[in-house]
């Protein structure tokens, strides 16, 4: 496969077009469709290889092989590239994240758009960011590790915030002692027997 080169530099599609369903969105398959993960932003190894949590040449990243022993724990079926999985915001930021949740503000309605399209029967965070703006923008007070439920225009959904499963957060640990105290809870939303 060849690499894609893409310069590492601010992309903000949040400046008033109105983007593709698609934009930012796996969509899962099999029991793991209705699993919707979000994460912050598209990260670098995405917008290249055009998978997320791989890199161009296929490889997973460090933080989708920890959040893949997390999938595992609730469902052996549960696989990166099965799971639905989008952001909170679609803009690339690089390393500015003073912008994040300017920008996830004025996406907020494409996710929206996006969780209408998945119909989702539990939402992952990923990270105490996320968990934030979805907080901010949802008018929720969500905690991480427990699942909780929200309603968002008149639609309910089951959320579960984790801790952002980067090798670099030291706190990702405890997602596994979260995932054993929410698993019957889980499986039940997810209809895994």
């Amino acid at each position: 496969m060849p690499k894609v080169k893409l310069a590492v530099v601010e992309e903000h599609c949040c400046d008033g077009q109105k983007l593709a369903i698609d934009k930012y969105l796996q969509v899962g398959t099999g029991i793991s469709r209705q699993l919707l993960v979000i994460g912050e932003s598209p990260a670098s190894n995405w917008r290249m290889s055009g998978r997320a949590f791989f890199t161009v040449d296929g490889k997973i990243v460090p933080t989708g092989k920890n959040l893949l022993i997390n999938l595992k724990q609730i469902d052996d079926r549960l696989d990166l590239e099965n799971i639905s999985f989008t952001e909170i915001s679609k803009c690339f930021i690089c390393n500015n994240r003073k912008k994040l949740q300017a920008c996830a503000l004025k996406n907020w309605p494409h996710f929206i758009e996006q969780l209408n399209y998945i119909k989702p029967k539990l939402i992952i965070l990923l990270g105490k960011e996320t968990t934030a703006i979805f907080n901010l923008l949802a008018g929720s007070s969500l905690d991480i590790g427990r699942v909780q439920e929200v309603n968002l225009f008149e639609k309910f959904y089951s959320v579960f915030p984790l801790y952002h499963p980067s090798p670099l957060n030291p706190k990702r640990s405890q997602n596994v002692e979260f995932i054993n105290d929410n698993i019957k809870e889980i499986k039940k939303l997810l209809e895994i027997k």
